[in-house]
């Protein structure tokens, strides 16, 4: 499998004006060569922008390779390269090439220059450097620009072969969406929309976790502990039962979070350990009966882990509970105690020492898990039974219990449509867990009549190093059902992915999933692999890292994820607040509109504009920062083009049907900057598309913004006088269409006024 972004073969036609200014500056290149009688062969005639402020054209180090070549084979013939070394050799044609790349360069230059093709084409040290006729191209690019509007850098249909499935935005039932699954949908959006555009066969889909573990969970929490209830308004019921997952979670957890504090506090103090010590004692003295306190002191006095197997009495902890909290609350009082003479100790180097908690947070992780002891450790003990006997309701289909799921699913599923909706995903097919748990069951069979699957400690597996004939430890064994007969999610992504193959005749499969899943995935591929589907060799894991918040990472099981709902309330009462500030005369309705565009385009923006690898800081104030690497800046450079435009009653019909003719003498540096920029996009959306990665685009439309500002500053537009006034509203208009396109592929909005 492909863990990272794969290249595809970019399209045999050249796109975009400067694509074909760049194939005919190489065809010329070629045939001058062959025509001083030095064929280059198969090999591309390679080209770089030229590195020379305000100018426009190629550079080529064609003359450098075929010196190299003329050089070895002259000195081969002479036998002077005998008896040297592989290194000496080299050095020894090196010194010769200087010389003869610049003879060769000038012959090349000249056969070019003939053509009368482009402005000028000199031999500079060996180099080709080829300009071009800036107002010809500059005609050519606004011409097109203009005339293909919304469909500028897009390539034609199916220019690349082959079908690709990208398959993104795999929300979960029963869980509220938060800012850290946003990352996904918006990678996934905006990976479909830039792959199509650059002319390949997408199919879009989803997978949707409607059952596992963390329904069952949600669903046993709800039977048991709300059962009958619902929130009061409608739209929070997804949010609801996100707030009943995080509280599953935090019980079938509070044992070990118990255990896991009270280690903690008897590691890190002495003092605590003596005082606990003698209270111990005291409770042992008045319940002398108790096993369970004699585990607990000895525990204590030996500062020992606690095994919360060996607890029998289930009081007991709730009993002994108030007693730790008396003592960090006496610890918390108590005045600080004499300085240490070891103070400033330093720590060996290289160890890690773990954060001490301070008396405070002390006392407020016990209050925290004290608000439930008394009702939820006594009965702890048997709720992951329960969450397995709940299971079994579902895989028995217990008609009771599917009703409850489908009910609640559906509350779910009305949330995740309306996300979708508004962060532009849409899909050409749905899929759910709950779909091809039966499927998972049959390839489960499958590999084990095929003898790829065998049953090991009661659990079918796959031994994938063993069956790969792998001698180092690489894809491991991979566990495909529970021993139970209930589907793990191996199950159910071998059945997909393997559907994706014969039902939807995919030739390339993308996950988009967070890094983490990385062997998870190369596992699936292989024993796809192994089971004869060679399309399993082209499947491709686009990871990506988590999203964190200025004070730390995100986890849902936790609670401590910013909701969707809240973080999306927060960005666009801001924008509306920065907008109203802005443009204080903007009409409500209007000033809402732009809201919701800024603050939407700025939580997506932040989501593509770091690398795939790299962890998200979100942090809303850098996100609708309207000066920095951010959506909103993009966005107002868009609404002062189409302000310009406005205030100049530009007519876009007039304007195609003159571009033509347009006159730019001697173009400005900035103006140069500005058109050379706009005619990179082809290429940048081309890129993008073959690696899937929006940033490429993040930062273009970036640029692109930043060079329009350059070119605002320095040229004006309106108070120009005629041909140039044209000229650059032209050169507006053309900006105005690209960096629409650009963020559009993107699935960001850009707005006509801010």
């Amino acid at each position: 499998m492909t863990t990272a972004p794969a290249t595809k073969a970019m399209a045999e036609q050249p796109i975009g004006v400067i694509a074909q200014e760049e194939a005919a500056a190489a065809s010329a290149i070629r045939d001058a060569a062959i025509a001083i009688g030095l064929d280059p062969g198969a090999r591309p005639v390679g080209l770089r922008p030229l590195p020379f402020s305000g100018a426009w054209g190629s550079a080529s180090t064609i003359a450098r390779m075929l010196a190299s070549n003329v050089v070895s084979a002259e000195l081969e013939a002479a036998g002077k390269l005998e008896g040297l070394g592989k290194k000496q050799a080299k050095q020894f044609v090196n010194d010769g090439v200087n010389s003869r790349a610049q003879e060769l360069a000038e012959a090349i230059a000249d056969h070019v220059r003939e053509s009368g093709r482009f402005a000028t084409v000199e031999a500079v040290n060996g180099y080709i450097n080829i300009s071009y006729d800036a107002l010809s191209v500059a005609r050519r690019l606004l011409h097109e620009v203009l005339r293909q509007d919304d469909t500028y850098g897009h390539a034609p249909e199916a220019t690349h072969p082959g079908r690709i499935m990208i398959e993104h935005s795999q929300l979960n039932t029963h869980k509220a969406a938060h800012v850290g699954h946003l990352r996904n949908v918006c990678l996934g959006v905006a990976v479909t929309n830039i792959a199509r555009a650059a002319g390949y066969t997408i199919m879009p889909t989803t997978y949707i976790g409607d059952i596992g573990r963390h329904v069952i969970q949600c669903l046993w929490c709800y039977r048991e502990f709300h059962q009958g209830e619902e929130p009061h308004r409608k739209g929070s019921r997804g949010r609801w039962l996100g707030d009943i997952y995080a509280e599953s979670s935090a019980r079938l957890t509070f044992r070990k979070s118990v255990l896991a504090f009270l280690d903690r506090v008897i590691q890190e103090n002495i003092v605590f350990v003596e005082a606990i010590d003698r209270m111990l004692k005291k409770l042992w003295a008045d319940h002398n009966e108790s096993e369970d306190i004699a585990y607990l002191l000895g525990c204590v006095s030996n500062q020992k882990a606690i095994d919360p197997a060996v607890f029998v009495d289930d009081t007991v902890m709730v009993k002994f509970w108030p007693i730790i909290g008396e003592q960090l609350t006496q610890e918390r009082d108590a005045p600080p105690p004499e300085p240490d003479d070891t103070a400033g100790t330093v720590t060996p180097e290289g160890e890690d020492q773990p954060e001490t908690m301070s008396p405070e947070e002390r006392v407020e992780e016990w209050a925290r898990l004290n608000a439930t002891m008394a009702d939820w450790w006594p009965q702890s003990a048997t709720w992951e039974q329960e969450i397995k006997d709940t299971f079994q309701l579902w895989e028995q289909k217990d008609p009771e219990f599917v009703a409850l799921w489908e009910k609640t699913r559906e509350w779910s599923m009305i949330e995740l449509r309306e996300i979708f909706d508004e962060f532009g995903a849409t899909f050409d097919e749905w899929f759910c867990e709950s779909g091809v748990e039966d499927a998972g069951r049959k390839i489960v069979r499958d590999l084990l009549e095929e003898g790829i699957a065998e049953i090991s400690e009661g659990l079918p597996v796959v031994k994938i190093d063993e069956k790969l004939g792998l001698e180092t430890e690489t894809y491991r064994t991979m566990p495909i059902l529970r021993s139970d007969g209930t589907t793990l999610y191996s199950t159910k992504d071998l059945a997909l992915t393997r559907m994706k193959f014969v039902d939807y005749g995919v030739d390339t499969a993308v996950w988009v999933v967070d890094v983490r899943q990385s062997l998870y995935f190369d596992q699936i591929s292989k024993i796809l692999e192994i089971s004869g589907f060679a399309q399993a060799a082209n499947t491709i894991h686009l990871g990506y890292e988590f999203v964190a918040l200025p004070t730390g990472t995100i986890s849902s099981r936790k609670g401590n994820a910013p909701m969707l709902e809240d973080v999306r309330g927060l960005m666009l009462d801001r924008a509306a607040r920065v907008i109203e500030q802005k443009n204080p005369q903007m009409d409500r309705a209007a000033r809402e509109k732009v809201a919701w565009q800024v603050g939407i385009g700025a939580i997506k923006y932040t989501m593509l504009a770091r690398d795939s690898n790299k962890v998200i800081v979100f942090d809303p104030e850098e996100a609708l920062s309207f000066d920095g690497h951010a959506a909103p800046y993009i966005q107002y450079a868009h609404a002062r083009a189409c302000r310009i435009l406005e205030h100049a009653g530009w007519d876009t019909a007039a304007a195609n049907a003159a571009v033509e003719t347009i006159d730019l003498p001697e173009p400005a540096p900035e103006e140069l900057s500005l058109l050379q920029t706009i005619s990179d996009f082809p290429a940048v959306v081309q890129r993008a598309g073959a690696e899937y990665r929006p940033l490429y685009l993040t930062n273009y439309v970036y640029d692109l913004s930043k060079t329009f500002n350059d070119f605002y500053h320095a040229c004006p537009v309106l108070r120009s006088d005629e041909p140039v006034k044209t000229a650059r509203l032209t050169l507006v208009a053309a900006t105005r269409v690209t960096l629409r396109n650009g963020l559009a592929l993107l699935g960001i909005n850009a707005p006509e006024e801010m």
